[in-house]
């Protein structure tokens, strides 16, 4: 969706406010206060009177009547007529406009000239994009900017303003509802809930999807007041509003945390769109793997909470006062930490600060043994005591376990970009991790990578009955494929590969459900006979022979394909996908194979609409910058939901 165009976004008439300018402020033209259009004329008076009988416009020195007593409405359309008056002039020059664009980092230069619709737009995009109230119109500061920067423009007041962003709103979702409808992907869904300060709930619906040219959308489809957290409650707000964009023939999956609530919302819908869903919803259901890490390691920072508790308490105790600090910062000097700053204090509902916090104050851990020196009522204050070597030994192990989950956390939860087939391997990572945790020499360490296990156990204790999209996904990756799956699973289970088997011809017969139900789709508009040739790039020479004259012949040939036909064996897309020669393993998003040089989606039909679909399933229900937080995600007064992800995007 465009954010240039102005044009289709309807703007209010500003007929309840007229000019909010510096033109309604007053002046003074004798004894009497009268309104600033005195100011661009100069008056002539009468000798005896004194009253003004004449005025000359400063402009283009035009005489008109004037008189105080009958108002200025001559004045003010004369200003509006005025060729040489600078407003009038601005509004017809073109001036030469610098800018960066909104995209990218590029320099734009361009003509420009003032029109009111794109201010009035551009203002109201402000308050959507940067969360402020309404109520900046009417303050002293932006009206003065205004003045000085676009004198012609009219301010409009917070209701008109409020009316602009409703008017964007309708017109926004209008365009998102007509991309959608020529969409040939389908959209997968996540549901999140947000709380206000007023303590109101909000379940937050967004869509997903790959579009046509393979560019990823988030979208915000809803943000619903909900009564209650019941299942079925959900169920019933995620599917009116489903049905209010018109989508429920387009419906991929729906990615949830892990409440029981949502499972029954899940079952739900399922139940309500059984026969729309892909394989009658059997991989419709996602669990957000962020919030599967965030369970994770708060079982295991339990182990380990005396030693964060008492780093934590030296933490707070040295930024308690200026003074404090002072000596903590003279401290740090004496013992040359070269680490430059100071130590943060984390927040208990976010472990990514803990991390940050332990990750910090291991830079000032001989600083922090100095100021025990220096500061005398440092050891007496502190309940728990100073830190312990041994506390710094585990906050240095701590920290690095963190920082797995931090990156892992941090990938998983991004929207801008493809994450489905990251989930597999940033799994495969923690448990490598874990299970060296587990066998660490430290107890304190040992326990936590225990207690990690357990819990990561409980939720992915068998790869192999994972959400099987996820699987896939890694099989659509052209650098991967089936092939490290399999490695994979037999290093996992080195001593059953029978188990591996099992798993693997499982997952085969699930990508070929798939491909099959998305094959007989597209059969509808292609042949089959078409899509083989394409991805086989073969002939076997009958098609030319019979065309020919001789009747003869061309029985000839139907015979011989006839006694052969037990011995031909077709091969699907799928098959010569799976046998063709894998990329090479670089960095990069994954979308960049279907699309790149080799326009894999060109090759193979079929699976490039698969790949779309299942590489448009997100695996976080949460953005980056909430999937930290052990709380729930709170909603401030300002925020405007809708515009602000779609013109952020």
């Amino acid at each position: 969706m465009s954010n240039t165009d102005n044009s289709s976004v309807p703007m209010d008439d500003e007929s309840e406010v007229g000019n909010e300018n510096a033109t309604t402020k007053s002046t003074k033209v004798g004894d009497k206060r009268k309104p600033e259009y005195w100011n661009h004329f100069w008056d002539f008076r009468d000798p005896v009177t004194k009253k003004v009988v004449q005025v000359k416009c400063k402009y283009c020195e035009k005489m008109l009547t004037g008189n105080t007593n009958n108002g200025t409405s001559s004045l003010k359309k004369h200003l509006d007529a005025c060729s040489k008056y600078p407003p009038n002039v601005d509004k017809k020059q073109k001036l030469i406009s610098v800018y960066k664009s909104p995209e990218s980092d590029a320099t734009i230069v361009s003509n420009w000239k003032f029109d009111e619709t794109s201010c009035r737009l551009g203002l109201a995009r402000m308050f959507i994009v940067d969360e402020q109230p309404f109520s900046i119109v009417e303050r002293e500061g932006f009206r003065y900017f205004c003045s000085v920067d676009v004198p012609q423009f009219h301010i409009p007041s917070r209701f008109t303003v409020a009316r602009d962003v409703k008017n964007i709103f309708v017109c926004e979702s209008g365009k998102l509802k007509k991309l959608i409808g020529c969409l040939k992907s389908r959209v997968s869904l996540t549901t999140d809930c947000w709380t206000s300060i007023q303590n109101f709930n909000y379940l937050c619906l967004t869509a997903h999807f790959i579009d046509d040219n393979w560019k990823l959308h988030k979208r915000i489809l809803n943000f619903q007041l909900m009564d209650s957290h019941k299942g079925k409650e959900i169920g019933k707000v995620v599917e009116a509003c489903i049905l209010k964009w018109e989508i429920e023939d387009r419906l991929f999956s729906l990615t949830v945390d892990n409440a029981s609530s949502n499972d029954v919302a899940v079952g739900y819908l399922k139940t309500h769109f059984h026969d729309k869903l892909v394989l009658e919803g059997s991989f419709f259901h996602m669990r957000c793997a962020c919030h599967v890490l965030n369970l994770i390691v708060k079982d295991g920072l339990s182990s380990v909470k005396s030693s964060i508790a008492r780093i934590r308490a030296a933490v707070r105790y040295v930024r308690g006062s200026p003074s404090r600090a002072k000596l903590f910062a003279h401290s740090s000097m004496l013992v040359k930490v070269s680490c430059k700053g100071s130590v943060c204090l984390d927040v208990a509902t976010r472990w990514n600060s803990t991390f940050l916090m332990l990750e910090t104050a291991l830079k000032f851990e001989k600083a922090f043994n100095r100021f025990a020196e220096d500061d005398p009522d440092f050891s007496r204050e502190l309940k728990d005591g100073v830190p312990t070597k041994e506390d710094w030994v585990n906050a240095k192990v701590l920290s690095l376990c963190l920082k797995l989950f931090y990156e892992s956390t941090r990938k998983m939860s991004c929207s801008l970009y493809v994450t489905t087939n990251l989930y597999f391997h940033e799994v495969l990572e923690v448990l490598s991790c874990l299970i060296e945790w587990e066998n660490s020499s430290n107890m304190d360490i040992r326990i936590m990578g225990r207690q990690m296990r357990e819990k990561f156990d409980k939720y992915y204790g068998d790869l192999g009955k994972t959400n099987i999209m996820m699987l896939v996904a890694v099989v659509l990756d052209p650098r991967y494929k089936l092939r490290f799956l399999k490695y994979s699973f037999k290093k996992l289970y080195p001593n059953d590969f029978a188990k591996v088997d099992v798993i693997c011809d499982n997952l085969y017969d699930n990508v070929q459900k798939l491909f099959n139900h998305y094959d007989a789709i597209i059969a509808s508009s292609s042949s089959k006979n078409d899509r083989n040739i394409n991805v086989a790039n073969v002939d076997n020479g009958s098609e030319n022979l019979s065309s020919s004259n001789s009747e003869q012949m061309k029985k000839f040939y139907d015979d011989f394909d006839e006694e052969e036909s037990d011995f031909i064996v077709e091969k699907s897309e799928l098959d010569y996908y799976l046998e063709e020669a894998r990329e090479r393993r670089v960095e990069g998003e994954m979308l960049i194979f279907w699309v790149g040089g080799k326009k894999k989606s060109d090759k193979y039909k079929v699976l490039s609409t698969l790949a779309k679909d299942i590489l448009a399933i997100p695996i976080s229900t949460v953005s980056s910058e909430s999937a930290f937080s052990t709380s729930g995600r709170i909603l401030d007064h300002f925020v405007v939901v809708w515009g602000q992800i779609w013109w952020k995007l």
